[in-house]
């Protein structure tokens, strides 16, 4: 047995995959899990790998597993790597490196060993931590500390590069994983009165949550009910409260619902569940909320003491513990916030959407609510890449966690992410209906995990929304620039012809046909709908720099609205 049967071991006993893409140094990890059973699922780029691991972290909030070769294989992961940073996705990268005897050379030159790279160094500001085992040894307890880490605290990535040296070692006897300590969840800072006093005295109270309060979307759902209290969300915390609650606003920050927006700009309290807070979700100007009270509820301490606002209420502790605290110390009368929420109904229809074009084509927001109609009632999971397509899914689709989630590259944004994570949810769940909703840029970052997808026989249903345009970067281009240089003029190529080649039955629409979309949803296996939607569909409106959360900007005069 090679030492990387210690890798083997961990993975055959948590019941987990190894998403992977192939490569010399990482070879003898695939021998001992093929010894053990362990399921590899191999991907067509260690992105597409990637992608899948990061969704069934998502899905599961277990720490995932994805192996890569050394030099281009550790650089191409690196993006994946980053997008679970920034959305708190327990994810256990493990990358292959030349020999400790190459390791071992003056830092004035560049590389010894056929593609090296230095993973610890390039690696280290976006992950929880990077470890390099030298031994057998070290490597158990490597997998032990990195497996905790993953998944304790505030989740994230953690990498092992690992010496094909160490990896060849036939250990006599084989090292055991120690156990681990885990981490107590911390308790709520002595900060609870304080934050109860502040809800009783306020006038315009909003919640706010985020993608941290989704596994405790039942303990919020109750706080939210016990005070009435109005909520918003970020992209990420879709689905905490459902869709059609009453108390629930939708979705805030620069492409966000309007009215979302504007309860955001006019409330005098926020309390934060789950959120960090940053620039996309509140707009560039702070001034704004120095009048606000701010209360902010998260695990990390980081985000408390180096946070965008530094007036802030912190409560170091677990939404588990802080949620039903406040909840059975609620005592909202029926119309204490009576007035608030009447300026909240007159603001859902003041602010209308306007997310279509005057060109030819289907309107992708009469698109997506046919889709969430012909969908209501179903368990629903939906990927999205990056583009104009993710803000209207965020728009127009209903989320009920957990029976309909939506999973996306937030804090990143990655293009590309949309296909391989709906691979990945739909190998967890084969009998839930998983949509891939993406765009024709996003797309093409990835489409050659079709093959993967044919092979797998996953009946993911692909829904392209194609306006031959990079249209988010185009829109801001002409906002910006008055243009849109390679961006605006982006053609596509037949994508049906495509899906045909990798074996997927696959469709176009040019009109809306509701009976077609009814075909594509039930369809057997994977199957691709094209559609052709209008080029010139805005995202609108849309919080521009400089604005207050309010005064979000339109594409086109409103006279100009169709009906």
């Amino acid at each position: 047995m090679y030492a990387t049967a210690i890798m083997a071991q961990l993975l055959h006993k948590r019941r987990a995959t190894l998403y992977t893409y192939p490569g010399g140094t990482i070879a003898p990890l695939y021998h001992e899990c093929q010894r053990l059973a362990v399921p590899i699922l191999c991907g067509r780029s260690e992105q597409g790998a990637g992608y899948m691991a990061i969704a069934e972290a998502q899905l599961t909030g277990k720490a995932t597993f994805v192996a890569v070769t050394s030099g281009p294989g550790a650089t191409n992961l690196a993006t994946c790597i980053a997008d679970a940073w920034y959305d708190s996705t327990p994810l256990i990268a493990i990358t292959g490196q030349v020999g400790t005897a190459d390791l071992q050379r003056s830092p004035e030159l560049r590389q010894r060993g056929f593609q090296e790279v230095p993973v610890p160094e390039l690696m280290r500001s976006i992950c929880k931590q990077v470890f390099q085992p030298h031994t057998p040894k070290e490597l158990a307890q490597t997998m032990a500390e990195a497996v905790q880490l993953a998944e304790s605290g505030r989740p994230g990535p953690v990498v092992i590069d690992l010496p094909m040296s160490v990896q060849l070692q036939q250990p006599e006897p084989m090292p055991t994983l120690p156990q681990m300590a885990v981490d107590a969840t911390p308790m709520p800072s002595p900060a609870l009165d304080e934050v109860l006093r502040c809800l009783h005295t306020a006038r315009r109270p909003l919640l706010l949550v985020g993608a941290g309060a989704k596994k405790h979307s039942a303990a919020v759902r109750r706080l939210a009910q016990a005070w009435q209290l109005p909520a918003v969300a970020t992209v990420r915390g879709l689905g905490v409260l459902p869709g059609d609650h009453p108390l629930h606003l939708g979705w805030i920050g620069h492409t966000g619902l309007p009215w979302a927006n504007w309860a955001l700009g006019e409330a005098d309290l926020l309390l934060v569940l789950g959120s960090r807070l940053d620039v996309r979700q509140t707009g560039t100007c702070t001034d704004l909320f120095a009048a606000k009270t701010i209360i902010h509820v998260d695990l990390d301490p980081a985000e408390l003491e180096q946070g965008r606002f530094s007036h802030i209420l912190a409560v170091h502790g677990d939404i588990q513990e802080v949620a039903p605290a406040l909840t059975a110390a609620a005592s909202a009368s029926a119309d204490r916030w009576s007035s608030w929420q009447q300026e909240l109904e007159a603001a859902r229809r003041r602010f209308p959407l306007q997310d279509y074009g005057q060109a030819d084509g289907v309107r992708p927001d009469r698109l997506l609510q046919q889709v969430d109609q012909l969908t209501a009632g179903r368990p629903l999971m939906v990927t999205s890449g990056v583009g104009s397509h993710q803000q209207w899914v965020a728009r127009y689709l209903t989320f009920d966690f957990p029976k309909r989630q939506l999973f996306a590259s937030a804090g990143h944004g990655t293009m590309g992410f949309c296909l391989p994570a709906a691979i990945g949810l739909q190998r967890q769940l084969p009998d839930r209906l998983v949509l891939a909703i993406d765009g024709d840029g996003s797309f093409q970052m990835n489409l050659q995990e079709l093959m993967l997808l044919r092979q797998l026989q996953l009946p993911v249903k692909i829904l392209l929304l194609d306006n031959q345009r990079l249209g988010i970067v185009s829109q801001f281009q002409q906002i910006t620039f008055q243009s849109d240089p390679v961006t605006g003029d982006f053609p596509s190529p037949d994508f049906c012809a495509i899906a045909h080649a990798y074996g997927l039955a696959a469709w176009e629409m040019h009109q809306l046909d509701v009976a077609l979309l009814r075909r594509w949803l039930d369809s057997e296996g994977p199957a691709m709908l094209r559609v052709h939607v209008q080029h010139d569909a805005p995202v609108s409106p849309m919080l521009l720099a400089g604005q207050a959360p309010g005064e979000m900007w339109y594409q086109y005069p409103w006279e100009k609205r169709h009906d």
